[in-house]
């Protein structure tokens, strides 16, 4: 498949994301030691109906005033809205039922080497039909965060069909850099206010013939699950349908508090510089005896 960024598509796709079904079971090694290697991976049958219906409600809340940050880009020329919301369950009720009584938390603690699984924060995203120029940039999810380590992971859950042609796309292995560039702006209009200009700019990657770049068509209910450092993008929303997704963002023990500039969802005024991420913004969802 052939991919530029004239017709608003990011890149080629030369391989597809490891999957690996959990219709009655939580992930087994052989996902782990995939997302390992490739800083991705597809669980399919994560969340039945019924989760998502939940979901479903959470949005209509989040979009009606429930969320306190709620972002909605116009894009010129697009007849769809491209929106997003961070950090809602703590207004929105049916988010919270979701994190908290789900099989999300048991899904996602498996590839976390930690004693301990902590909710960062919920991201709601939502590209209706019609958003074909709200593409969404190559960017690592670590380099908005005021965190140091690696311990930090995003269960992205689908909650529409989403073909190849609107999926994310992942750099295989770009997590094993261990290098945090510039964050980049989302909406596309004006530089991220928290930019770090010691960082260096992402790469272009669309120009690399060596960048190996997978995704992978999902239903809904399946859980996209990669590492915080994985750069990734998407295209518009070209399609007729809407593409929305709901994620959980979790840190573990690998990961503390850096005082740095970065948005208010990402810090507590109770977490000091090189203290865990733990407390009641930042609730602590599974513990096991680390003797």
């Amino acid at each position: 498949m052939v991919l530029n960024k004239s017709s608003n598509v990011i890149s080629d796709i030369t391989g597809s994301i490891a999957t690996f079904d959990v219709t009655n079971c939580t992930p087994e090694k052989t996902a782990v030691v995939a997302y390992e290697r490739d800083g991705v991976v597809c669980l399919r049958h994560a969340h039945s109906a019924v989760w998502l219906a939940l979901i479903e409600q959470g949005i209509y809340e989040a979009l009606t005033g429930g969320s306190e940050d709620l972002d909605i880009v116009d894009k010129a020329g697009d007849s769809g809205r491209f929106s997003y919301s961070s950090q809602a369950w703590q207004q929105v009720a049916p988010f919270r039922r979701f994190i908290f009584e789900s099989r999300v938390a048991d899904l996602s603690w498996p590839f976390l080497k930690s004693n301990a699984l902590t909710l960062y924060y919920d991201f709601l995203l939502i590209k209706e039909p019609g958003a074909a120029r709200a593409a969404t940039p190559w960017h690592q999810d670590h380099a908005y965060y005021p965190l140091r380590g690696s311990d930090v992971i995003n269960c992205w859950t689908a909650l529409d069909r989403i073909p190849l042609e609107t999926a994310l796309r992942f750099w295989r292995g770009s997590h094993a850099q261990k290098l945090i560039y510039q964050a980049a702006e989302f909406s596309g209009e004006s530089d991220y206010q928290h930019l770090r200009t010691d960082r260096p700019p992402p790469p272009d990657i669309d120009a690399d013939p060596t960048a190996e770049i997978l995704a992978t068509d999902r239903n809904p209910g399946d859980m996209l699950v990669w590492k915080s450092h994985t750069l990734h993008s998407a295209p518009g929303n070209t399609s007729s349908n809407r593409r929305a997704a709901f994620s959980v963002n979790w840190t573990g023990d690998g990961a503390v508090f850096h005082d740095m500039p970065s948005l208010g969802t990402y810090r507590d005024d109770g977490i000091q510089d090189g203290m865990l991420i733990a407390g009641e913004r930042f609730p602590t969802l599974r513990t096991r005896d680390s003797g």
